[in-house]
């Protein structure tokens, strides 16, 4: 179960993967020029098009020493789906106000789900733990949001999702990567090409693993020779938990706590950089609920986290909170698992009102800020609409510079006036 680093509310309690074919160790050794793929203006078709990069993408597996007729077969039956790139820009992780997708991810009907599911299969989770170390309700939350319980495993064939990633969009090398793992899935025999039913994503399963995930981290649980992360639940779960333990999962020790800080608490701190706990509470971090951190959760090291800005939660996030990242790397996944898992034993995650008044920012309005900052001279490193580590450095270095409390955060009201300075007009 997962153990908690904080008193009276918190308090802290102290295998096998699959190796991949020759071939494709082979592949991965045998360097093959980089051939862009094809986007000629001159061939107006999209069909056409895709049937340009199919063929180029084809000869490089091929040079790369996989047979060439599965390469054909595979690559050269795939379809391109516009509506897997148009999704890959939607995601909720990204696009949805933070408070929004983690009430969602631990709604009623997801928790009263997850109860019934690790009451019915409590063996299972018995031999999961046991074996890998990695807490049910974590694993019981990730279940419940990536398939709602197996229930929802996607209408997408794999191959195409991956393809269309390949060809068009901001995800090419993901796309490419993925279908060379999936050719050495079939290569190795591991699934069959009737099997691959995915999500627009190409992930696939009760727990949706891409297929490099699927290849180097499924197991066959129940020993049946079939790693069936589709119809068996238990190869699923351990699948995800063989992942997370090789991931660096610590056994029994916290996702993330909330905390307080003090009124002239310095939020630059927020940046990313690790202190002990004993050190976060030299400098005024306490127990969100009172209390103190106990002595065992004294030398655990944490990152301070305020998904919202000084007026919203602020969290202390540990070492397995990363490790969630591995899944997803999104905080708002994270922080959605761990609101899921803690509910299952009627916790809460967070207490602290969230500013829901906020207007949250859309994909569009985040690549306008980053191009204001920029402009000012807080390079963002880029304009994705992604506010990843160096756009919060260039916020925080554009609210250091203007007066602002240093937190990171932008709602509506800001990003005008961050817009304003560069001279953009919304």
């Amino acid at each position: 179960m997962l153990k908690y680093l904080i008193i009276p509310a918190l308090t802290l309690t102290a295998c096998a993967s699959t190796p991949t074919s020759t071939q494709a160790a082979a592949a991965k050794t045998i360097p093959v020029p980089s051939i862009a793929p094809l986007r000629d203006p001159a061939i107006i078709d999209q069909a056409a098009r895709f049937k340009a990069w199919q063929a180029d993408f084809t000869a490089r597996a091929i040079a790369k020493g996989y047979r060439p007729e599965l390469v054909r077969g595979v690559i050269g039956g795939a379809t391109f789906k516009p509506s897997a790139v148009k999704s890959n820009d939607e995601q909720p992780e990204f696009t949805k106000p933070i408070w929004s997708y983690v009430k969602g991810a631990a709604s009623a009907d997801r928790l009263n789900k997850g109860k019934g599911k690790l009451t019915a299969h409590r063996s299972s989770f018995d031999a999961i733990e046991a074996r890998y170390g990695v807490d049910r309700n974590i694993l019981t939350a990730i279940w419940g949001l990536e398939s709602s319980y197996g229930t929802i495993l996607g209408n997408y064939d794999a191959v195409d999702a991956l393809a269309s990633f390949a060809y068009d969009g901001r995800r090419v090398n993901f796309g490419e990567a993925q279908l060379f793992a999936v050719l050495d899935l079939l290569t190795a025999g591991k699934v069959r090409r009737d099997q691959l039913k995915s999500s627009w994503a190409g992930a696939m399963g009760m727990t949706q693993f891409i297929p490099a995930t699927f290849r180097d981290y499924a197991v066959d649980f129940n020993g049946d020779s079939n790693m069936d992360l589709w119809g068996n639940s238990g190869d699923a779960l351990a699948s995800a938990a063989n992942y997370l333990s090789r991931s660096k999962w610590q056994r029994g020790e916290p996702v993330m706590a909330e905390i307080t800080l003090p009124a002239d608490f310095d939020y630059s701190l927020s940046d990313g950089r690790k202190k002990t706990v004993s050190e976060w509470a030299a400098i005024g971090a306490r127990p969100v609920q009172g209390g103190s951190f106990t002595p065992a959760g004294q030398t655990l090291e944490a990152k301070l986290y305020i998904p919202a800005g000084s007026k919203g939660p602020a969290l202390l996030t540990f070492k397995n909170f990363d490790v969630i990242k591995r899944y997803n790397n999104s905080n708002s996944y994270a922080m959605g698992i761990t609101a899921l898992a803690l509910g299952f034993d009627g916790k809460r995650a967070i207490s602290t009102p969230w500013p829901e008044a906020d207007e949250a920012l859309s994909l569009t309005q985040k690549k306008a800020l980053q191009e204001a900052l920029t402009a000012q001279g807080f390079d963002t490193g880029g304009v994705d609409g992604l506010i990843g580590p160096n756009s919060m450095k260039a916020i925080r270095g554009w609210q250091s510079a203007n007066g602002v409390i240093a937190d990171g955060y932008v709602e509506k009201r800001l990003w005008l006036r961050i817009l304003k300075g560069a001279g953009i007009v919304p």
